[in-house]
């Protein structure tokens, strides 16, 4: 506590000390500290704290509470353009964002969805960097994913390929697998989820069907055939037993009639990396967009199949993804850098490939035309919204009960 005597003291001191030289403030201060008995530094936070009492800083309104380093460049508005551009994009992270945002905006600014908002912030948007567009997005929410653990089971009549992403370099290799949608219980039938990714371009089809029997995964691999332009030359499923024997029937017959003849091979049995791309699909494409919920009817069923309808031409065409390019490591063997390439959407890589004939080119960009991407994305969204009614009176009649 700081005694009645040296109250008067600093502030009778306080004043000259202000108007003082550095020199004469420093005798100050020496006198000072004899006097009270007092550390200098003591001593100087008295005199400031009193010259702050008695002469009051006073700043313009532009000037108070203004943070050290240079102005903040982009505003709240232009986060909320990015905000609606992110979510249209389905909360992908800001280096596939990134490339694309003009896109995005354009889209908006068409359908009259940043009417609200001027053309001097719309165009500072479309600027917006990489470090920047990364910080604006950590502040979003964010959601959290889990990986979906299956099974594998060996079929002998398919041949065994362990490095299929030897085949990064040229479209039409195809990787394969299911993913349940049980709820955590695997009694009774429920739906299931086929994915397809072609591994250069990272072209994505889903299809759903009801069990994993052999009818449910033939129908699913009807529905891939329709939504897969180009011509695939070499399908990698897991060890699956139904999808393994449809597709081995149908490579038999296409190979007697002579008609887009392919190949066939299987991964190790639990060996997951071996469908590596296609695996990580279906936690991005299939979980993060159905959740983890039991879809065990057919018109569950038959909701899933139109939303992967939508979302598959939302994905391949206006989602951007970025391809490991290389893995640098240190003198012990360990990873420590992974080197991407600039985020592409599977459409513009398909577009510069040099290997697709001109016809599959030519129907790719007829319906990268007729396609609108907000209507899409509103869409999804409806019929999102079905599926999640569906659960939320589904969970409150277990509760009644």
């Amino acid at each position: 506590m700081i005694g009645v005597f040296d109250m008067q003291l600093t502030q009778k001191l306080a004043k000259e000390y202000k108007k003082a030289s550095k020199k004469r403030k420093g005798e100050m201060l020496t006198e000072y500290c004899l006097l009270t008995e007092v550390s200098r530094n003591t001593s100087s936070k008295r005199f400031c704290k009193e010259i702050r009492d008695v002469y009051p800083r006073v700043l313009p309104k532009t000037m108070r509470y203004r943070k050290r380093g240079p102005r903040n460049k982009f505003n709240s508005i232009h986060k909320e353009i990015v905000r609606r551009c992110w979510e249209l994009g389905g909360n992908i992270c800001a280096e596939r964002l990134h490339p694309i945002l003009t896109l995005y905006i354009d889209q908006l600014d068409i359908r009259g969805m940043l009417k609200f908002y001027s053309k001097e912030d719309i165009d500072k948007t479309r600027s917006i960097s990489l470090g920047t567009l990364k910080r604006v997005l950590s502040t979003f929410p964010k959601t959290s994913s889990k990986k979906h653990k299956g099974n594998a089971m060996i079929y002998t009549k398919v041949p065994i390929l362990a490095h299929f992403s030897q085949f990064t370099d040229k479209p039409g290799y195809v990787e394969i697998d299911f993913v349940e949608h049980n709820g955590g219980v695997s009694s009774g039938l429920f739906a299931i989820t086929g994915t397809y990714t072609d591994i250069f371009s990272g072209w994505v089809v889903r299809a759903a069907g009801l069990g994993r029997n052999e009818n449910s995964v033939s129908s699913i691999d009807k529905i891939a055939q329709t939504r897969i332009f180009h011509r695939v030359f070499h399908y990698h499923p897991d060890n699956d037993r139904s999808i393994l024997k449809v597709l081995f029937e149908r490579m038999k017959s296409n190979n007697k009639v002579k008609k887009h003849s392919f190949t066939l091979s299987r991964s190790r049995p639990y060996k997951k990396n071996d469908n590596a791309h296609v695996e990580q699909k279906n936690d991005d494409k299939v979980r993060k967009l159905v959740g983890y919920y039991r879809y065990d009817t057919p018109q569950e069923v038959d909701l899933l199949n139109k939303l992967y309808e939508k979302t598959d031409l939302l994905d391949n065409f206006f989602i951007p993804s970025s391809k490991l390019i290389q893995k640098l490591r240190d003198n012990s063997g360990r990873v420590i850098r992974r080197v991407h390439d600039k985020p592409k959407t599977p459409f513009q890589r398909l577009m510069e490939c040099k290997e697709l004939v001109e016809h599959d080119k030519q129907k790719i960009k007829k319906i990268f035309k007729s396609l609108d991407m907000i209507e899409l994305r509103q869409e999804v969204n409806k019929i999102l919204q079905i599926l999640y009614d569906i659960q939320l009176m589904r969970s409150r009649k277990k509760i009644m009960i």
